[in-house]
């Protein structure tokens, strides 16, 4: 493996600041809004997370009750397992992950790519106060990512996919960019399935996170738009159904929380297998590539 990690000479453009004369209005745009073009949503995610940027890492925890952190370990952990040496964090933002990520990994080199400045800004000054030399900032739009192909050996994103114009072509370009037998794993809040418990995380994503968003961070317009776009975003079938169209195998999902949150893992170039029973754990062969395990273990659709 190189030394340096390639990279194409072209910086991708974030989405312009709106101009003050044609700047949406912010109460009036919803994710869950069929009829939002993938232009507007892109800028609207860009003005939400400019926006919330210092409030961001404290504002999960209040709205997670603080099980954040455990789902969060749980990616790592899975990343870590196939002892990747360059390591992809899509829609970094604060830099949380990437920051774990260098912990777990301290001989991995970690780039922390996002599209939002101030939310890199932040990111960049909590790297420095860590005194974490293994992490590149790398602003970057997720839809068209100038990273070369066969870059990595794992990509992570975390509560970004959902807020992403395009599902499908945010996984494509993180299959683009992973090694053969890397490693793609995105946590990200889902709605339950569950009969009796999906109307209770409607009241919440509906009522509650935009009062919490009002009350502790002056922002409820930014939280109901991260509430809708919950409510917006696939099933956690519908999702592992897109990794495996994208060219991912070995394709699983563990939820948290009664299904309010789900991580899902793939790997590049291995064959999908049939869907074991739930919590059953099912050992995948796969080609040896750069910093993945020749073997890879797939946590098949374990339960909660």
């Amino acid at each position: 493996m190189p030394d340096t990690l390639p990279k194409t000479p072209e910086t991708p453009d974030a989405p312009d600041a709106p101009d003050a004369h044609d700047a949406l209005d912010i109460h009036d745009i919803r994710a869950n809004d069929e009829s939002l073009t993938p232009e507007a949503k892109q800028e609207r995610v860009y003005e939400v997370f400019q926006q919330i940027s210092g409030d961001y890492d404290r504002m999960n925890r209040i709205i997670s009750a603080g099980r954040q952190d455990a789902w969060k370990r749980a990616l790592i952990s899975r990343v870590a397992s196939v002892h990747p040496r360059v390591v992809l964090d899509v829609a970094s933002g604060t830099g949380d992950i990437a920051l774990q990520l260098a912990r777990a990994l301290p001989h991995a080199r970690i780039v922390a790519s996002d599209f939002s400045e101030n939310m890199l800004a932040v990111a960049e000054r909590r790297i420095e106060a860590a005194g974490v030399a293994t992490i590149e900032i790398s602003c970057q739009n997720a839809m068209q990512m100038s990273f070369l192909d066969a870059s990595f050996d794992a990509v992570t994103i975390s509560f970004g996919l959902r807020n992403m114009p395009d599902y499908q072509q945010v996984v494509a370009q993180c299959v683009r960019v992973l090694r053969p037998a890397g490693l793609f794993a995105c946590l990200d809040a889902s709605y339950p399935t569950n009969a009796l418990v999906r109307p209770f995380f409607r009241l919440y994503f509906a009522h509650l996170m935009p009062w919490i968003g009002r009350v502790f961070a002056k922002a409820p317009a930014e939280y109901q738009w991260l509430a809708d776009s919950t409510e917006a975003f696939l099933t956690k079938d519908e999702l592992a159904q897109l990794m495996q169209d994208c060219g991912l195998g070995a394709v699983s999902y563990r939820s948290f929380m009664l299904g309010g949150a789900a991580l899902h893992t793939g790997v590049k170039g291995v064959s999908v297998v049939a869907t074991a029973p739930a919590r059953q754990r099912s050992v995948v062969t796969a080609p040896v590539g750069a910093g993945a395990a020749s073997s890879v273990t797939a946590l098949l659709c374990e339960g909660t």
